[in-house]
């Protein structure tokens, strides 16, 4: 089974800063991985409207991390939005199968 972190925002979160943010943690990987391997390993998906919830109506960004690579990602996405927004900026959850 996939497992994802969701990652929500309050409305009015700007998309620039979340892919600037994404595009950031895809290059560490690439410099820790090599780009094939983050190429083949990392799937990730930016929606300007979210599922509601506690945030509200924001966007979300969701990653999977069923693979190191996908990890690596969410480590270092997690990092550079809690430097942007702090640490009660955002809401992230895990879903789906636990990892090994």
């Amino acid at each position: 089974m996939p497992v994802v972190c969701r990652f929500a925002f309050p409305e009015g979160t700007k998309k620039d800063l979340l892919e600037k943010q994404i595009a950031l943690a895809v290059i560490s990987a690439e410099c820790a991985f090599g780009l094939s391997r983050v190429r083949i390993a990392a799937a990730y998906w930016l929606s300007l409207n979210g599922a509601g919830g506690r945030r509200g109506a924001g966007p979300e960004v969701t990653i999977d991390v069923s693979t190191d690579v996908g990890e690596h990602i969410a480590q270092v996405f997690t990092g550079l939005v809690t430097r942007e927004l702090g640490q009660d900026g955002f809401d992230v959850r895990r879903v789906g199968g636990a990892r090994e």
